[in-house]
């Protein structure tokens, strides 16, 4: 394997694809239109949302949020 096909997955902090949909919640379009307006699947927006939650431990999406504006991410 390549160092090209391997993912890299910040440890700490947020890819740009968990902040772009963070900053779609906090302006209060849900799952359907961040798809839409991102151009990704909603299984993907989901994913992204799952993933950074269990990362760092957040409960909800409005968790998600404030951890987001606190840390500057959005």
């Amino acid at each position: 394997m390549t160092s090209a096909s391997v993912a890299v997955v910040p440890t700490m902090g947020m890819a740009p694809r968990e902040a772009d949909v963070l900053r779609l919640i906090a302006e209060g379009l849900d799952t359907r239109q961040i798809s839409e307006k991102l151009a990704y699947s909603e299984r993907t927006v989901k994913n992204a949302l799952h993933a950074l939650m269990t990362r760092l431990h957040l409960r909800n999406r409005a968790h998600a949020v404030a951890y987001a504006l606190r840390e500057g991410d959005i």
